[in-house]
């Protein structure tokens, strides 16, 4: 597949206007990038590819079939209707599963800086306001801070209090600048902190993400279809720092590790840079082993069956987990997660399921530009962010 990368190709050929400019973004980026080869990029993009994921992929002519491309899948933006609102917000998702089978696994939440103010929630004692908020920091000891409806890690902190001390991303603070914290951060969500355990804080003291994919195409028949394993590169163990920065520089690599869906068994690990990749079996930080398995995923993995299950109107979500030291914990769900990640160890279009789901999704989208040459205003409602 050949594609023009341009505004007017992208919203002729279905796209939203949302996706199109977020996926022409990273394009033109990358086109300012000197650390591609310029030839290799240009291929890539022709073929619907970022750079960083065909390095990753090592992606070639005789490969380049197997994976699904970034153009194909931005281009199947949204693939959950308006109910994505479910789980695209921390707080709304929070509220969702409290007082449920799934209660158990979802972090405690605490605050929402709201434009009234920080407004109390499930686990707050039913009091907001600033010193309500010191006070619950004071007795939890640590809050995970983000922004209620983020993407990619970015805006986390770490708010803290030991020895009678208060901490701002680990560093030594006053009660005023927790405050000027808080009113520097509107829209943000309060949250309990994860530490990592179940034998993962031997790889590294910063929690990590399993990301696990399910497909509910008709609401009533869940597919897992993948997952694998990252890990905090470039912390230097300093657990107030997201554990996924963005790989665009040649030094920055994510640390990446196969999960067999079925067993629990991990290993494989790569470090993933911008423009190429390293294989290896530690952390390439702590020394910490990447082989193992997790004794609890088969009835962690029947829960989070039976939780798809249960949010039967979304078909598509990507869930955030990590293991603690108070057991499995979901951090998010996507309802568009990448799936560079995934793909790296399992191409979407070698897999029956998933190659047979994106081949119907890009026809109907299709059918829906065809159709649109008699009523124009079908692309305007898909431009708008409609389910199709």
């Amino acid at each position: 597949m050949n594609v023009t990368n341009t505004m007017d190709a992208l919203l002729a050929h279905g796209y939203t206007r949302k996706m199109a400019n977020a996926y022409l973004g990273v394009v033109q980026r990358e086109d300012a990038n000197t650390i591609f080869d310029p030839d290799y990029r240009a291929w890539a993009h022709s073929h619907g590819f970022y750079a960083i994921d065909a390095y990753a992929f090592g992606l070639t002519e005789e490969t380049v079939d197997d994976y699904l491309s970034d153009y194909e899948y931005h281009r199947t933006w949204p693939l959950n209707s308006w109910n994505r609102a479910w789980i695209d917000d921390k707080m709304t998702m929070n509220y969702m599963l409290f007082g449920t089978e799934w209660e158990d696994l979802m972090p405690e939440a605490y605050f929402y800086a709201s434009t009234k103010g920080l407004i109390p929630l499930t686990h707050a004692h039913g009091k907001g306001g600033y010193q309500a908020f010191l006070e619950l920091l004071r007795e939890k000891g640590e809050f995970a801070c983000k922004p209620c409806n983020g993407q990619r890690a970015a805006g986390f902190d770490k708010l803290g209090y030991a020895d009678g001390q208060y901490l701002v991303d680990n560093q030594p603070a006053t009660e005023d600048d927790v405050i000027h914290f808080l009113d520097e951060h509107p829209n943000n969500i309060y949250t309990e902190f994860f530490h990592p355990g179940m034998g993962m804080e031997k790889v590294s003291p910063v929690i990590h993400t399993l990301r696990v994919l399910t497909c509910n195409p008709t609401g009533m028949e869940v597919h897992m279809c993948g997952t694998y394993l990252r890990f905090a590169g470039g912390t230097n163990g300093d657990d107030s720092k997201a554990n996924y920065i963005y790989p665009d520089k040649h030094d920055i690599y994510d640390i990446n590790v196969d999960f067999d869906l079925q067993t629990g068994e991990f290993g494989k690990g790569a470090l993933i840079y911008p423009n190429r990749v390293v294989m290896t079996d530690t952390h390439p930080e702590t020394g910490g082993s990447f082989q193992g398995k997790m004794d609890c995923w088969p009835e962690l993995r029947e829960r989070l069956m039976r939780l798809s299950e249960h949010l039967d109107l979304l078909e598509w979500m990507g869930y955030d987990v990590c293991f603690t030291d108070h057991g499995p914990k979901i951090i998010e769900i996507n309802s568009h997660s990448g799936v560079k990640y995934l793909q790296f160890y399992h191409p979407f279009k070698k897999d029956p399921f998933l190659r047979d789901y994106f081949a119907a999704k890009q026809e109907k989208i299709d059918a829906l530009v065809r159709r649109a040459e008699a009523d124009p205003n079908l692309l305007v409602r898909r431009n708008n962010g409609g389910a199709y």
